[in-house]
């Protein structure tokens, strides 16, 4: 699923810059980084769970002076 995304995104973007290179339209590179800046919403699959986290040390007045 997240491959298909991907690539309809990757063609579209590569659709996008050639027509900026022939017209040099700031519309069409506005367009094209607001395609690109959408690839962030599909993370890559992680293989292993992330670190889990302990509680943090609270440090005393003293150890602050």
């Amino acid at each position: 699923m997240r491959n298909e995304i991907l690539r309809n995104i990757t063609v579209k973007a590569d659709k996008l810059a050639v027509e900026y290179n022939k017209t040099k339209d700031p519309d069409i590179r506005d367009q094209w980084y607001k395609l690109v800046k959408t690839v962030c919403q599909y993370p890559e699959p992680r293989e292993t769970p992330p670190p889990k986290r302990g509680r943090k040390k609270i440090l005393g007045k003293a150890a602050i002076r």
